[in-house]
């Protein structure tokens, strides 16, 4: 007990009797730690006398009583307990540190600053201080270091959120060139998509040129042909009129003729009938024999399906039977139960039944939460164990279900690898037959080719018969236009030739394509001027001869022949190239021929070099098939121009006459071929049955896989669902032993609770417990459990099998296996009825063709009688008949025109097709679905293909060209300037100038190369530039916010400290002054603080100036000690006078002053704790002073002594007042 304390105590004491001590002690209950005391540790501080005290764990406390103004007392004590830790209690009530400190904190007492303590070198330590650390000193006097933290944080975030808005700013100015650059490159590519429109519209309207001016050539030859058509029927009915005067030759030639025909083709219809139906008779053995196997098949699986149904219904019947008898069994028991729940129950006498009952209800009550637990964890129990049965019938089911998928399946098995054997078999039969086969085509393709040899010679032969007697009608006029010609070159001038003649033709390949190319301009006459012309037309007038044209070299205009077509490649020549003619004519060969017609050696080329590339020009073949500009194409029968190539004389004609006669003989030396024909069609018929077979075979193959497949899929099925419901069995298992744990554990609780309760009447009726007179009960109630859960499972398990048997479908097989035999049987049937129809009819057929073999002997000799007759009257028809093969040359050549067109049409439709464009349709015109696939390849284009890709081709392009020809195209959206164009040169020209137009606008679309995504990528980045606008709104509030909560942070630790450093700064001179006063100074010293920054004061030093008597301004490091202490000892007072403590402690502040100093100190503590002095202001404060000079504690008002107590190896404490003597 050391107290109480005055207003102004002295603590004194010669050194080392515990003086610091007591302060440590004091500074040890306010709540310092013990590394700002004489301790690492808190068991440091308690005392140790030796080493047993240390080992002994001893306990310590310090109590301090607090009286506030008011009287009322606060008891604060710090104990260190004996495991070393520390305690707090207010008025002896434990709280923690943080509670205790702001119970101190409520009575002025800041802990943390420490602002009631100077210990020893705390004063030196204050005169040494830096301005920071002033300024430290002071943020923890004002407070404003609570805020510090805060502060900082929000200065981070501040910085932060700049950062933040400085990227996003950053973003965004990206973000707006990315928007400009895609702008410019999004107004390229919707440039770029006008001009593909454009020029999308242009290729469509150049297609639409060509397909109106094929459209209407195509009409114009047709209406020629249907013209010739009537013209050459009007020439038919002459010939039959001129016919008819032959008639009796005719009758007799004919009646031969007939004679013979109608018999060999009795004799041949009769034969291929006789010999096809031994192969059929075959094939029908073959086919009854199979229908026979086909019906022994199934009926063996209709008896096998049967079977299956019957058993599966005995299944069901047998599984509902038992699922019954377990029921009734199930009701049985239930009512023997209760029957025998109502006899245990007359075993008591009334009043023990009462009282029975009586216990039973208060052994209900105390029980009652216990058997709502049991009953909860009893149902738990039950859910558990019929979850356990159902997942055990489910799991007994899956195996049994297993195990006759894996029988099913190796039955199946063993079944697919009969059928494999067996197709096998036939495969390698039907390869064996398809060779045989082969040989015989060979042999039969061979007989036949040579007859149709001879026959294609004999037509040949005769065609050129009849072309020859037409030319020579031809060359007469021809003959009369040259003498024309000649009499007009020897009478004028200015006359040079008809082309052909001017003209050398330099290999004979090239006749008929140049013939071609030239067309009308072949009987051309090159004259020299447009005057000479105009004479020779008024000559021909007066001689009567047939008008020609004429050339005249001076006024035609043309240009001069195209090098680059010189470079084509391939066969492909300048037409110019190709003949030989004097340069003085060479503008009317340029002219007659063009400056750019190719001639090439096949159609395939020139299709190519036409179509091919970007430019087109007029390509001729050696063929004569000729390709324009504008893709009107001319070709077919060219009989009449190779007339005009070349000259036939009388001796080619009787060689032809000479070569035919040889071609008929040894035509009607040739042999049938009908023994080849019937071992091939037997060959044929096997062949059909085989693969018939071996399609059977495939198909049973593919039945058998996916029934094995479907068996292995209904195997993994029930694998999985074994492997799902194992762990979840395990699992219902483990759960009915954790439930039936708990009920046990709940029982044993409630038979505790009965046992109590029933004690009394248990002994009453002599029983051990309630529960062994319940014993039967019981025993009655859990058999009756157990009886239910059996009942359950095999409820359960029987429904699970039951409803498998009922799920399954036995009778669609057994239908399906019904209708096949039915089938069979009545295949096999019409087959046995056809089998005899046909042998039959095949006796029948055999006798009449030996009669008809017979008959036609003679015929055949009779007609060779009248061959001679037969001959000459050929030779007649054929001079009747030439007048008409001109005009059906005329008829073939303008259909092979139209068709020439039509195909070209398709061309051209297909390349529209490929290059996109869709061309508009007229109206009511359907779509074709067709047309909707992709266009045909040019048949001579690609690699080499299989023969079954070649045909698909071959299909799908006939059915695209018919497709396309029906295709009615509109043409009102075609300019009319377009429509007329009559003549080729103006189909030409326009041709030209669509297709220049089209490339122009396809370079300059070619030129833009845009990037296509740029419209879509301009839009991502407008949303992106909008998103990055939200999120520049969102960091610029962000900013916002952190300032405004910076700024006020900053604003109040400014204030706060401001607050405690003027207060300081004005309190210290008062201090300084009334410390520094004497009578030789009465002024005293000059004192003040001044801030090294005013903006953020608390960032910065605080500077300290001190100016003692008769001194000037000096730094602190220049002032002596004792102007140092005396300097620090009024910044110290200066800060407890800021939120001052209601006590003050000093540990010998006075060690370095001297007597004066330590008076004018003395006699300012002394004020300072009175109230007195004028730095106090009139607040008093208790002081607390350590201090061994007498001139110090001789103005206090009571002393503390401290001593050692060397018998108690302790300190001894005195107390005495000072304040009962005058000074």
């Amino acid at each position: 007990m050391i107290g109480p304390f005055k207003q102004f105590t002295s603590i004194i004491g010669p050194n080392g009797s515990g003086k610091s001590n007591l302060m440590d002690a004091i500074s040890f209950v306010l709540g310092v730690q013990s590394a700002q005391l004489r301790g690492a540790a808190l068991r440091d501080l308690v005392y140790s006398f030796d080493l047993a005290d240390k080992e002994e764990r001893r306990t310590a406390y310090v109590k301090l009583v607090y009286e506030a103004e008011d009287g009322v007392e606060t008891v604060f004590s710090r104990h260190i307990t004996a495991a070393g830790t520390g305690e707090y209690r207010v008025d002896g009530r434990a709280c923690a540190a943080e509670a205790y400190n702001e119970r101190l904190k409520s009575h002025g007492i800041l802990v943390k600053a420490r602002n009631f303590l100077v210990f020893q070198g705390d004063i030196e330590s204050v005169a040494s201080k830096s301005p920071k650390d002033l300024t430290a000193l002071i943020e923890q006097i004002s407070g404003s270091e609570d805020v510090k933290k805060d502060y900082e944080e929000a200065m981070k975030a501040r910085h932060k959120a700049e950062e933040d808005q400085h990227a996003a700013f950053a973003k965004r100015k990206t973000l707006a060139a990315q928007r400009k650059q895609m702008k410019e490159q999004k107004e390229e590519a919707e440039k770029h998509a006008r001009m593909t429109e454009e020029l999308q519209r242009l290729r469509v309207e150049h297609v639409l040129f060509k397909l109106f001016h094929i459209d209407f050539d195509t009409q114009r030859h047709e209406a020629e042909i249907a013209e010739a058509e009537e013209e050459l029927r009007a020439h038919e009915a002459r010939v039959e009129a001129a016919a008819r005067e032959m008639e009796e030759k005719r009758q007799l030639k004919a009646s031969r003729a007939k004679d013979v025909l109608v018999l060999e083709r009795k004799i041949a219809n009769h034969r291929a009938e006789v010999d096809g139906k031994a192969p059929s008779a075959v094939r029908t053995r073959e086919e009854i024999a199979r229908a026979k196997k086909k019906l022994e098949l199934a009926t063996k699986q209709l008896e096998r399906y049967a079977a299956d149904a019957e058993t599966s219904a005995a299944d069901a019947a047998r599984l509902e039977r038992d699922l019954r008898n377990v029921e009734a069994a199930e009701a049985a028991f239930e009512r023997e139960l209760e029957k025998k729940g109502k006899k245990a129950a007359l075993d008591l006498g009334e009043a023990q039944m009462r009282e029975y009952n009586k216990k039973k209800e208060e052994a209900g009550a105390k029980t009652f939460k216990l058997r709502q637990e049991r009953e909860g964890l009893a149902n738990a129990l039950q859910a558990d164990d019929e979850t356990r049965a159902r997942l055990a019938s489910t799991r007994d089911e899956l195996e049994a279900r297993s195990a006759a998928l894996v029988e099913a399946r190796d039955n199946e098995l063993s079944r697919l690898a009969t059928l494999e054997s067996s197709a096998a078999e036939a495969r390698a039969e039907m390869a064996a037959s398809k060779e045989r086969e082969k040989a015989l085509e060979n042999e039969k393709r061979k007989s036949r080719a040579k007859q149709e040899h001879l026959t294609n010679k004999i037509e040949e032969l005769s065609g050129k018969l009849r072309e020859a007697k037409a030319d020579r009608k031809e060359s007469e006029r021809e003959t009369r236009a040259l003498e024309a010609i000649t009499a007009m070159k020897r009478l004028l001038p200015g006359v040079r030739g008809r082309v052909t003649d001017l003209m050398k033709v330099s290999q004979k390949k090239y006749n008929l394509a140049v013939i071609t190319v030239l067309g009308k301009e072949a009987d051309a006459v090159v004259v020299e001027d447009s005057k000479t012309a105009k004479e020779c037309v008024q000559y021909l007038k007066e001689q009567r001869v047939a008008p020609m044209t004429f050339l005249p070299l001076q006024e035609i205009k043309v240009h001069e022949p195209d090098e680059a077509l010189r470079r084509l490649g391939g066969t492909a020549k300048l037409c110019l190239d190709v003949v030989n003619y004097d340069a003085a004519v060479s503008r009317a060969m340029i002219y007659a021929m063009g400056n750019d017609t190719v001639v090439c050696d096949t159609h395939a080329e020139a299709k190519k070099i036409t179509f091919g590339g970007d430019r087109r020009f007029k390509v001729v073949s050696v063929d004569g098939t000729m390709i324009k500009k504008s893709g009107e194409m001319t070709g077919g029968s060219s009989g009449s121009l190779e007339a005009k190539a070349s000259r036939f004389d009388a001796e080619e004609v009787e060689v032809l006459r000479a070569d035919r006669q040889a071609a008929e003989e040894a035509l009607t030396r040739l042999r049938p071929v009908a023994a080849l024909v019937d071992e091939e069609r037997e060959a044929v018929a096997r062949l059909a049955r085989l693969e018939r077979d071996a399609q059977y075979y495939a198909v049973d193959i593919k039945m058998a896989s996916e029934k094995v497949q479907k068996f292995e899929s209904e195997a993994a099925n029930i694998e999985r669902a074994l492997n799902e419901t194992l762990p979840a069995l395990e699992a219902a298992e483990r759960a009915c032993a954790a439930s039936r744990a708990a009920v046990e554990a709940v029982d044993a609780k409630v038979h505790a609770v009965e046992d109590e309760v029933y004690a009394s009447f248990s002994q009453s009726v002599g029983v051990e417990n309630i529960r062994e007179y319940e014993a039967h009960n019981l025993a009655t109630l859990q058999r009756s459990a157990e009886e239910r859960a059996k009942f359950t499972q095999q409820r359960a398990k029987l429904s699970e099998q039951l409803n498998f048997e009922r799920s399954r479908d036995v009778a669609g097989p057994k239908r399906r296996a019904e209708a096949d035999i039915a089938k069979n049987e009545a295949e096999l049937a019409r087959l046995t009825e056809a089998a005899e129809k046909a042998r039959a009819a095949a006796e029948k057929a055999k006798a009449a063709l030996e009669g008809w073999e017979r008959d036609a002997a003679v015929a055949r000799a009779e007609a060779a009688a009248v061959d001679a007759e037969v001959r000459d009257l050929r030779e007649r028809h054929s001079a009747l008949s030439g007048e008409g093969a001109k005009t059906q040359r005329l008829i073939a050549n303008k259909s092979a025109a139209a068709e020439a067109l039509r195909e070209q049409r398709a061309d051209i439709i297909a390349a529209s097709r490929m290059e996109r464009l869709k061309l508009p349709r007229a109206e009511g015109d359907e779509d074709d679905e067709t047309l909707a696939l992709p266009a045909p390849e040019s048949a001579g284009d690609g690699d080499a293909m299989e023969t079954d890709d070649v045909e698909d081709r071959g299909e799908h392009a006939g059915a695209w060209r018919e497709a396309a020809l029906r295709a009615k195209l509109d043409y009102d959206g075609l300019p009319q300037r377009l429509k007329q164009a009559p003549r080729p040169s103006d189909r030409e020209r326009l041709d030209e100038e669509l297709r220049a137009e089209t490339e122009a606008k396809a370079a300059a679309l070619a030129r833009l190369e845009p990037n296509m995504k740029a419209i879509d990528q301009y839009e991502s980045v407008k949303e992106r530039e909008r998103a990055q606008a939200e999120d520049l709104e969102t960091a610029r509030r962000r900013t916002k916010e952190t300032q405004e909560t910076f700024d006020s942070l900053k604003n109040e630790r400014t204030t706060t400290f401001m607050s405690a450093f003027e207060h300081i700064a004005a309190a210290i001179d008062r201090v300084y002054k009334e410390l520094t006063q004497s009578e030789s100074h009465p002024l005293g010293g000059t004192a003040y603080l001044s801030l090294e920054s005013p903006e953020e004061p608390y960032n910065h030093g605080v500077k300290f100036t001190a100016m003692p008597p008769t001194k000037r301004f000096r730094d602190m490091e220049q002032l002596s000690g004792g102007e140092k202490t005396m300097a620090a000892l009024a910044l110290l007072f200066a800060i407890h006078s800021y939120r001052s403590s209601p006590f003050f402690v000093l540990d010998e502040v006075d060690a370095a002053l001297d007597k004066t100093n330590v008076e004018k100190m003395a006699a300012f503590i002394k004020n300072r704790s009175h109230g007195t002095g004028a730095a106090s202001e009139g607040h008093a404060c208790q002081s607390i002073v350590i201090s061994l000079k007498d001139y110090f504690f001789d103005k206090a008002d009571s002393l503390v002594g401290v001593s050692r107590d060397v018998q108690g190896a302790c300190s001894k404490v005195l107390t005495f007042d000072l304040g009962e003597y005058e000074e």
